[in-house]
């Protein structure tokens, strides 16, 4: 990535529409795409999303569009079409489905670049986007992580480009504090699966962690804690959660059935007693860390049979994806209904004005003046007949759909919410359970000292 900008567009969208889609630039128009609009239509549209905004009482700022001009390094692409489906991915990704925008891809220089130009105003919620320092800067964490994904590089300016000369020396060399840590974080992370383990590992490291609203650790001979946040966008608190999750499904199962299955028995039968102090005991006795959340989860679910406890495992899992599922299909649902209401709205609009076409001689002059209305009218009906719309349906009864798909949603996502929570408690579980296993099948391979150790 070479550069990326953003700048408002106060006087007139339409013609830096029509700049960034000169098919002399874009290779004969091919490499021009409309996100929930018409290229060519684009800028009756947004004016009509920025006019229902209003009416919705939203009048803040005096910007009609918005432009980003996306350049890559000369040679780093070769293919323009690679180029603008990062482009389209990018826009999609920072502007979250809820700003109509024309992107193209232009050719006519050495350096391949994308132009996107999206409405001020949404046309989901009718907001004026707004911008500032921190959301330039997560516009360009954004499209960073896209270009590491691609194989590009990634030269744009972050949070903490005020590094001094000598920390970026030392970060070459190895030799700060915060290279030290990310090394640590890292090998830490690569052998956890999860983020008890993570924070217990780093502890084994000679790392003194603090847990408050930021992740931070603080080495022996370190004066003060640096926070996790500081060392880039690979090591927020979310990130490091995100790549324990990745672990999970790389931990091999034990291979020795059997006695992990006896070892199971043994446990569920103190939990069949609610004999929890014998158990306490009994783990005590044998090392095992945090065995108390183990006896409350058997207990409190009633498994207190291995094969139960390995199916539970399957359909806590199951039902994630089928909630996950079922929330990406009310999401589409709800795109979708806004797309149709956008639609409607602009159906009635340009309705209005067609319908007070003049029958005299001023009928042409009339047309031609408001060509882009009668171009998106035509554009409006074939998607509404592409949509099997016989019926325009009103605001109101589309407002009442999104109102529950909305509920639907937030019942969802609460549902996944609890759910995730109760896989989370479950890696602990098995977590506790493999580190049992494991020093009791050490323990049997060693000579018995004490067989009273272990209630039969």
């Amino acid at each position: 990535m070479a550069y990326l900008k953003i700048f408002p567009i106060k006087v007139t969208d339409e013609k830096a529409i029509k700049y960034i889609m000169n098919p002399d630039k874009t290779d004969g128009s091919l490499l021009v795409s409309g996100y929930n609009c018409t290229p060519e239509t684009a800028a009756v549209e947004f004016a009509m999303t920025r006019e229902f905004a209003k009416n919705n009482g939203i009048e803040k700022g005096d910007n009609l569009a918005w432009h980003i001009v996306q350049s890559f390094k000369p040679g780093e692409i070769t293919d323009p079409e690679e180029a603008h489906k990062i482009g389209i991915e990018f826009a999609n990704q920072f502007l979250k489905g809820k700003y109509e925008y024309v992107l193209s891809t232009h050719t006519d220089k050495d350096h391949v670049h994308n132009h996107i130009i999206f409405c001020a105003a949404s046309y989901v919620d009718y907001k004026k986007f707004n911008t500032n320092k921190r959301g330039y800067y997560n516009m360009c964490k954004i499209s960073n992580r896209i270009c590491r994904e691609h194989g590009l590089s990634e030269n744009m300016p972050k949070e903490n480009r005020n590094t001094s000369y000598k920390e970026q020396m030392e970060y070459k060399k190895g030799t700060s504090w915060k290279a030290k840590l990310k090394f640590q974080v890292d090998k830490a992370i690569r052998s956890s699966i999860s983020y008890d383990e993570f924070i217990m590992k780093m502890k084994q490291a000679g790392y003194e962690v603090r847990q408050g609203k930021y992740l931070a650790f603080k080495a022996e001979e370190q004066k003060h804690f640096t926070n996790v946040k500081t060392l880039g966008s690979y090591y927020t608190d979310e990130k490091i959660f995100e790549r324990l999750e990745k672990n999970k499904h790389t931990v091999k199962a034990p291979k020795v059935v059997t006695p992990e299955v006896r070892l199971f028995i043994e446990i569920s039968s103190f939990v069949q007693t609610e004999n929890r102090v014998g158990f306490e005991k009994w783990a005590q006795r044998n090392n095992f860390q945090e065995a108390a959340k183990t006896f409350n989860y058997l207990s409190e679910n009633n498994l207190l049979n291995y094969n139960d406890f390995t199916n539970h495992i399957e359909d806590v899992s199951n039902s994630i994806k089928a909630t996950t599922e079922d929330l990406k299909q009310i999401e589409h649902d709800i795109s979708d209904t806004q797309l149709l209401k956008k639609h409607c709205n602009n159906y009635r609009y340009c309705a209005e004005i067609i319908k007070k076409e003049p029958t005299d001689k001023k009928k042409e002059s009339y047309i031609k003046k408001h060509k882009s209305e009668y171009d998106l009218f035509k554009h409006t009906q074939s998607e509404l007949k592409k949509l099997d719309i016989a019926k325009i349906p009103t605001n109101k009864k589309l407002d009442a759909k999104l109102t529950d798909l909305e509920n639907r949603q937030s019942v969802k996502f609460n549902e996944l919410k609890a759910l995730k929570k109760q896989e989370k408690e479950l890696d602990v579980i098995k977590q506790n359970f493999q580190i049992m296993f494991s020093i009791k099948s050490l323990e049997q391979s060693e000579p018995e000292k004490d067989s009273k150790t272990i209630p039969r």
